[in-house]
């Protein structure tokens, strides 16, 4: 996994128990953060163009981030993957809404 860890921050997780999304809402955060690799993977093309690079790697190193560049990428994937694979999880076990009978409706 490409996620940096905090130091202290098992301690804070531990305290939330459970999140809920709607499943639209997950499917909009997934769609986005697709959208971010998307355009990070782009602008990275594997450290072929340090030009357009670099300003985003002084840009990480700046805010004080703990990512370059392809870890950043890496990171995305990994949430990505994550919330692809809890929605699906969470969808496949639910079952569709049974209509109810018409009571004019005919039998055959």
């Amino acid at each position: 996994m490409t996620l940096i860890s905090q130091p202290g921050s098992d301690y804070q997780i531990t305290q939330i128990t459970q999140i809920t999304l709607d499943a639209g809402h997950t499917r909009d955060i997934i769609h986005l953060l697709l959208d971010v690799h998307a355009v990070l993977d782009q602008l990275y093309l594997d450290g072929t163009q340090p030009k357009i690079t670099g300003p985003a790697e002084e840009f990480l190193r700046h805010t004080g981030s703990r990512y370059t560049l392809p870890t950043l990428i890496g990171a995305l994937d990994d949430v990505i993957n994550q919330l692809t694979w809890t929605m699906r999880g969470a969808v496949s076990s639910i079952s569709p809404p049974r209509s109810k009978p018409d009571p004019g409706a005919v039998s055959f």
